[in-house]
């Protein structure tokens, strides 16, 4: 049930809408998970999609994976709303930010999301604050970054501190994970 990306930024925030609308109306408890960039949120149809969904209390969560990059434009470049999970306060959404470099955050507000929309309370809209250790494409090096900023995420990657946290607790050992 994997529908896919779009290629028009920000065109796949009513899509994410529409789906969920099809799963209310054939009344099953399957929800919509859309996700997008933080330069898509500077369009438009997410306004307007922010207020049907909440309207029809659609069953969608709606994710803004923020990286501080839009393409190669700092997010403070664009904006003068910098936590950007705000936005959806305008329109009652239940809105939250998320530390993306950690598992377990992005784990609980996603079941909390999806808990939501399953009970019929509507949409939800997290920012998921992440970070892209590349360019946004293989054209782009990055030189809008320094090295002392991708220094201090790489020691945050959520990879290795989750590797860290199943180790710790014993979930698995190095064998199994190197199998994995």
């Amino acid at each position: 049930n994997f529908v896919g990306g779009h290629g028009i930024v920000g065109g796949q925030i009513p899509l994410g809408a529409g789906l969920a609308f099809a799963e209310q109306y054939n009344g099953t408890k399957n929800l919509c998970v859309c996700f997008m960039g933080d330069g898509a949120v500077r369009q438009g149809a997410l306004h307007e999609t922010f207020n049907m969904a909440m309207l029809w209390k659609l069953p969608v969560i709606f994710i803004c994976e923020n990286n501080d990059y839009a393409m190669g434009t700092s997010v403070e470049r664009t904006t003068n709303v910098l936590d950007i999970y705000k936005i959806g306060s305008a329109y009652d959404m239940p809105s939250f930010q998320v530390d993306g470099m950690k598992c377990e955050t992005v784990h609980d507000a996603i079941k909390e999301a999806a808990d939501r929309a399953r009970r019929g309370d509507g949409p939800t809209f997290l920012e998921i604050k992440t970070y892209r250790y590349r360019g946004h494409s293989m054209s782009d090096p990055a030189s809008y970054r320094s090295k002392e900023e991708v220094a201090h995420y790489k020691s945050l990657d959520p990879i290795e501190t989750t590797k860290e946290t199943i180790l710790k607790n014993k979930f698995a050992t190095d064998a199994e994970l190197e199998a994995i």
